[in-house]
């Protein structure tokens, strides 16, 4: 047999691509479920760590059940043609609601989930679901050192829509809407700025007085 042969040479590589599709699929359908459940893990404990929730323990359920005793949660337009969830905290003082916002970052999508004053006019605390920016530089987004300066952040509602809050150089300095940018990542800064800010004005578009809050049925994101 000719090895050299053009048709030698287009079976083998359908062979070739036939063996290692299947190997692929296999692993797919193998372990769809497993990632399911570590997405729905990762999810809870970022949630319960955003709204700050006592949870017993580190299994998946005590996250769920955490979530499940405190928070309520409503279905809103997510102002992208779908929809979302939104969350309650009634029994925070003041009441909270926490939601998830999302862009295109510095290489690919980042998905964070934010806690606010029910009124919108402080954000409690923010947290990352998923991203994947360069690590040591904008994967320091994740470091508690730039998390904190969100705690207590006030949006600035009454500055332009793209400028609400600030990451990054900003006058004064000491704005109550800013935080200072990630050191050597200021693409990632600059992102996360612009579809925070759009999140915002999604949610203070919101008829909030008409939303209505339910019991969370499990705790699927």
């Amino acid at each position: 047999m000719n090895r050299n042969a053009p048709g030698y040479v287009l079976g083998f590589m359908a062979l070739l691509c036939a063996v290692f599709g299947a190997g692929v699929a296999t692993v797919h359908y193998a372990t769809r479920d497993m990632l399911a459940a570590n997405e729905r893990l990762n999810h809870n404990r970022v949630v319960c760590s955003a709204f700050g929730l006592p949870v017993e323990g580190r299994a998946p359920a005590d996250y769920a059940r955490a979530m499940e005793q405190a928070l309520v949660v409503a279905t809103v337009p997510d102002g992208r043609g779908g929809a979302r969830s939104v969350y309650r905290r009634a029994d925070a003082d003041p009441p909270v609601v926490g939601f998830t916002f999302w862009g295109m970052g510095f290489w690919d999508r980042i998905e964070g989930f934010a806690v606010m004053t029910a009124d919108l006019e402080t954000l409690v605390r923010l947290r990352f679901l998923d991203h994947k920016e360069t690590p040591g530089l904008g994967a320091r987004i994740e470091e508690a050192a730039f998390l904190d300066q969100f705690e207590g952040l006030r949006p600035d509602w009454t500055a332009a829509p793209d400028r609400r809050v600030m990451i990054g150089p900003a006058a004064p300095t000491q704005a109550g809407n800013r935080v200072d940018a990630v050191t050597g990542a200021t693409q990632t800064s600059s992102a996360l700025m612009r579809f925070l800010n759009e999140e915002l004005e999604r949610l203070r578009a919101l008829d909030w007085t008409s939303l209505e809050f339910e019991p969370l049925p499990g705790s699927e994101p």
